[in-house]
């Protein structure tokens, strides 16, 4: 799948939970992609005739019974569900996908997490255990205010003005594996403006509500 970055919204009593039980945010993390996943396959599934379907259902029996390890840490996600089910409801995710890199460059103009309130994509305070890619990254409100507000300026047609492919695949951002041609560049300007503001959005409302927000890469 790569590494794809997610952020969700918690609320002051949220994060306060995650603050006393730091597993509980990385379990968060995983059951709400793993929930993620699942409802889009549903949403996929039930699109697809009856005995594509089923033969689809059967591959998937099939993988748990070759990986004990599958049903083990689905059940391991199963058992948290009670404990996270008691600070709910939570926001739903905003997923970046793959091009979150790409994006925090063309924000930041660095490649890494240097102090500037526009680093969240790749800053925050540790909570929880290692995922894919390190444990998720706790932003409070305060700080969620300050990212709003490095946002407020920029727009979608700024960020789209920064592209330089060139530069972008020296500087080996991910996911990049060289410079694209014309029409994958397309693709990568209409992406990044539909991410910008999708992000901006979340994270306006997020302080706007009073929230922080949790990111982590999976």
């Amino acid at each position: 799948m790569g590494m794809i970055c997610y952020l969700a919204g918690l609320s002051p009593d949220q994060i306060a939970a995650f603050r006393n039980h730091a597993e509980l945010a990385s379990d968060f993390a995983q059951t709400s992609v793993t929930d993620q996943f699942d409802a889009r396959r549903q949403a996929a599934f039930a699109r697809l005739p009856p005995d594509v379907r089923q033969q689809y259902e059967q591959a998937k029996r099939d993988l748990i019974a070759q990986k004990p390890s599958l049903a083990q840490q689905s059940a391991k996600l199963d058992a948290k569900r009670p404990l996270l089910a008691e600070l709910g409801p939570f926001e739903p995710l905003l997923e970046l996908g793959k091009a979150w890199h790409v994006l925090h460059y063309l924000m930041t103009g660095h490649t890494d997490a240097a102090a500037t309130p526009g680093n969240a994509l790749l800053s925050g305070t540790p909570l929880g255990a290692n995922l894919s890619y390190g444990p998720p990254r706790l932003h409070n409100p305060s700080e969620t205010q300050a990212f709003r507000d490095f946002l407020a300026p920029l727009t979608a047609e700024i960020l789209v003005s920064r592209l330089n492919f060139t530069v972008l695949a020296e500087l080996r951002l991910y996911p990049l594996l060289g410079v694209p041609d014309a029409a994958e560049a397309l693709s990568w300007r209409d992406e990044i403006a539909e991410l910008f503001q999708r992000l901006k959005y979340y994270v306006g409302s997020a302080a706007e509500r009073g929230d922080g927000i949790l990111v982590w890469l999976s």
